[in-house]
């Protein structure tokens, strides 16, 4: 299947916070890598039409694409590096406790993990 704007968003659309939507997801991401700009910049759109709890969800669809895409090489690292300050900003000043909560653990998983 080719890389669609469009299709991506519709997939955003039906993304859920369990492990194997977020996984698949990825993986359709990491397929098109070599369209990391587009795949990030309609995540960073349609992450903003969120509420707190779905933002955390596309952090961490992010998180799975950073950690599975290193290997293959550093095009989602660069791209989500430009946006992920400024979402991750956005979602601590709206989230409440829970949400927090995990945020903080993901993000010392990225420090233990240096992603």
């Amino acid at each position: 299947m080719s890389f669609n704007e469009a299709v991506l968003a519709e997939k955003l659309a039906k993304l859920n916070s369990s492990q194997q939507s977020i996984e698949t997801l990825s993986h359709w991401c990491v397929h098109h890598r070599k369209r990391s700009k587009q795949v990030v910049a309609t995540w960073e759109k349609e992450f903003g039409k969120g509420n707190p709890q779905r933002r955390l969800t596309f952090i961490y669809l992010a998180n799975d694409v950073l950690q599975n895409s290193r290997k293959k090489g550093p095009e989602f690292v660069r791209e989500f590096y430009k946006v992920l300050p400024r979402a991750l900003k956005h979602l601590v000043k709206h989230a409440d406790d829970k949400v927090l909560g995990s945020l903080h653990r993901l993000v010392n998983i990225w420090e233990e993990r240096k992603v």
